[in-house]
């Protein structure tokens, strides 16, 4: 019996009515109680929360380590991925490892990382011997973004293998002979190819690290500057549960999540459009 799209709906519809149940449906309540406070006479938390610099800070850190870390994973993974895609009898082993490495985030990242990079770290421990890195703190914004960069990179090279496989070495050899340098290539041809896989990547790999939690709160605790920990530690009553304030931080994330990875879509279709 072949799986046509109707028939994958339908199986796919006990696994979407769960997730309705689980997460959107507690979210849309609580998400429409805070609105509907706002809107009336109660005490709205999203005008607290702009007013409160603690948590404005919180999401300008997250947005600017997203935004880094997408970069770097994405500059990275796209190296890699030329390579390993230039050389066939690698892909299997580097899709397994990257892979493995994309689902290392979180405790594990972390562990190794104060391994290595903590306070008592084995490299911190040998830099300092040399004169370096004396003011080093692996729960820094530095810190963290080495942490962000370390589990975007796995994650990109899985996402842009399959798009640079349809770069065609043919065009390069032509382009080659006919005297081009490589970097005119990739201005006229290699890179308008990859745009729009690029931009859909560039999304996940933003909402990726906007949204994580366990490596960046396994390094830092709750003192971590991001925006899910705060979320978290909010929901956990750190000091006293505030569900409240929780509703209009997870609010704020869904909404910036939104935006970018229903930009990216609309933004890479348009490239794919006009290529």
């Amino acid at each position: 019996m072949s799986l046509t799209p109707a028939r994958a709906w339908i199986a796919a519809s006990p696994l979407l009515g769960l997730l309705v149940l689980a997460l959107l449906l507690p979210f849309g309540w609580r998400g429409l109680d805070l609105l509907r406070a706002c809107t009336g006479n109660g005490e709205c938390v999203l005008r607290e929360l702009w007013a409160d610099r603690f948590y404005v800070d919180a999401i300008t850190r997250t947005l600017v380590l997203s935004a880094l870390s997408t970069g770097l994973g994405l500059m990275l993974g796209l190296g890699a991925a030329l390579h390993v895609v230039s050389r066939p009898g690698w892909d299997k082993p580097v899709a397994v490892l990257a892979g493995l490495g994309a689902n290392f985030a979180g405790v594990p990242l972390a562990l190794a990382l104060t391994l290595l990079l903590g306070s008592q770290g084995v490299l911190t421990t040998l830099a300092r011997q040399a004169g370096l890195l004396q003011g080093w703190d692996l729960a820094s914004d530095g810190g963290l973004l080495i942490a962000f960069t370390l589990f975007q990179v796995p994650l990109a090279v899985v996402l842009l293998m399959a798009p640079v496989r349809m770069l065609d070495p043919a065009l390069a050899e032509a382009a080659a002979t006919l005297g081009a340098s490589p970097g005119h290539f990739w201005r006229r041809v290699g890179l308008p190819v990859l745009a729009p896989s690029l931009v859909e990547a560039a999304s996940l790999l933003f909402a990726n690290a906007a949204a994580a939690y366990a490596t960046p709160f396994a390094i830092a605790g709750t003192a971590s500057p991001v925006l899910a920990v705060r979320i978290g530690a909010a929901v956990s009553g750190d000091i006293f549960s505030q569900p409240e304030l929780a509703t209009a931080l997870s609010l704020v994330m869904a909404v910036l999540l939104l935006i970018v990875i229903v930009g990216a879509r609309w933004w890479s279709a348009r490239l794919r459009r006009s290529a």
